[in-house]
């Protein structure tokens, strides 16, 4: 069998990208390094600069309602701006107008479509807006810093796009066989020996509409495309972030050692980022799983700090790590009444992240069934078609989760007791104790969170060495 040659789908993060291209340096060494540890590529996947994607979907919503942006009609001054003045810092002056001339037509590609949009800023002219005014300009500008430093890069047009998607507009799916059917411009980049730059976030459907893989989508880009290279390169998917992989949120757990996770299964990881952890999108993570494909979230400081998502973990491990949510609500019904709702929100919106809490026999034998729904503002925007299922329904707001992380807490008892035992002053609203399925989650008061994590997160060792 013939071995294939290698390449990198190498994933940059929006929070990397700041205003001030403190990072870009850095990017563009780690890039070079790989370029000479491969055959090939890499492939560079860009998200947009954190917070603009916010805003240019405000100003969406805004000329949706009618309104003004902030006093100003739907100004991306601010957007364009930006991307001038990093230009100015990092891309050569003999480059600097052609990539003007490109940015214009972000600009305008923007621009015209903000114009078409009326009651409700949704469709593919929202996903043209937010990947033409961010993604994609992102993607060019890598790309001509890229060349400023000597670096042979080329970025991807929306017309040679190989992410081919369903019509679900704001949360598509991809199609790999569609999709490998328009890879051939990408594949000959990558054999003339470019660094192909590609917005991240962005797809399109079979007749060339644009679509969006989520919120984190650019995560998917990059697993999909290693995917869709897999026939004819050895690729690796490298996600770049801030920081490692960790135990806990460093921002919560301040005053405590964290530990650096060095695997986690799709098991655990797609559990973890449901219940709060931000290290990778959950749909990445279930697509790299179907697909049996590994990805390493390196540091942008240290390629070699890493961590490997993957199938299995040899390691005694118990606990990963302890992570928490807030925003969560339960809604309590008849349980009569709601045998169709859970059919009913995953075929109705799509929606997957609630957990069953199982039933109830309360008062005069009234049976009930309760939801934990982990995101209290899918409650509060659909509430009358909720209650359409049952006039009586209760709703319990302000909540928040917390979530002990751990394949191995399948074989090792005594986790939920030592957990509890490090939080007698914290009212448990619900215990979700369920080890079998690697997690075990504690419902509490939304404001209870952080310190739950800290008291749990503190007996880390102890979790660690149960029998």
């Amino acid at each position: 069998m013939t071995q294939l040659k290698s390449t990198a789908v190498l994933k940059v993060g929006g929070s990397l990208i700041d205003l001030s291209g403190t990072n870009i340096p850095l990017i563009i060494k780690r890039i070079s390094k790989i370029k000479q540890a491969k055959n090939f590529g890499p492939i560079v996947v860009v998200s947009a600069p954190k917070g603009f994607t916010d805003r240019l979907q405000a100003i969406g919503e805004a000329k949706a309602r009618g309104q003004d942006y902030r006093g100003r009609t739907y100004s991306l001054d601010f957007v364009f701006g930006s991307y001038l003045g990093l230009a100015s810092d990092y891309v050569s002056k003999d480059l600097l107008k052609e990539f003007e001339k490109e940015l214009d037509k972000y600009a305008t590609d923007v621009q015209d479509a903000i114009l078409k949009i009326e009651k409700r800023f949704e469709g593919s002219i929202k996903a043209r807006i937010l990947t033409s005014g961010g993604e994609l300009p992102t993607s060019a500008l890598m790309s001509y810093v890229l060349r400023s430093n000597d670096i042979d890069s080329v970025h991807l047009e929306k017309s040679d796009w190989p992410i081919i998607t369903d019509d679900k507009f704001e949360s598509a799916t991809p199609d790999i066989l569609l999709s490998r059917r328009s890879i051939k411009s990408l594949i000959s980049l990558l054999e003339d020996g470019k660094v192909v730059s590609i917005a991240g976030f962005l797809g399109v459907t079979h007749d060339n509409l644009e679509t969006l893989l989520g919120r984190g989508g650019s995560d998917q880009t990059a697993v999909f495309l290693s995917c869709l290279l897999r026939d004819y390169f050895e690729a690796e998917t490298i996600l770049l972030k801030e920081t490692p992989v960790q135990s806990a949120d460093p921002t919560i757990v301040k005053d405590q050692p964290l530990q650096r996770i060095h695997v986690m299964t799709y098991n655990e990881a797609s559990r973890a980022t449901v219940s709060g952890m931000k290290i990778i999108q959950n749909a990445a993570v279930r697509l790299a799983m179907s697909n049996s494909l590994s990805i390493k979230i390196a540091t942008l400081r240290d390629l070699g700090v890493e961590t490997i998502i993957q199938k299995e973990d040899l390691s005694p491990q118990i606990v990963k790590c302890v992570t928490g949510l807030k925003n969560c609500a339960i809604i309590t019904m008849s349980s009569e009444k709601s045998r169709s709702l859970e059919d009913c929100l995953r075929l109705w919106e799509g929606y997957d992240e609630f957990i069953d809490l199982g039933i109830e026999v309360v008062g005069a034998g009234n049976v009930i069934r309760s939801f934990l729904i982990l995101d209290a503002d899918f409650i509060r925007r659909h509430e009358n078609q909720l209650r359409s299922f049952d006039t009586k329904m209760s709703v319990e707001y302000d909540l928040g989760i917390v979530t002990l992380i751990g394949d191995k807490m399948r074989v090792s008892p005594g986790v939920a007791s030592v957990a509890i035992g490090s939080i007698p002053h914290i009212n448990i609203k619900r215990g979700i104790f369920a080890p079998h399925t690697s997690q075990i989650t504690l419902v509490v008061a939304e404001n209870d969170v952080p310190e739950t994590i800290r008291a749990i997160h503190s007996q880390l060792d102890r979790l660690n060495k149960v029998k």
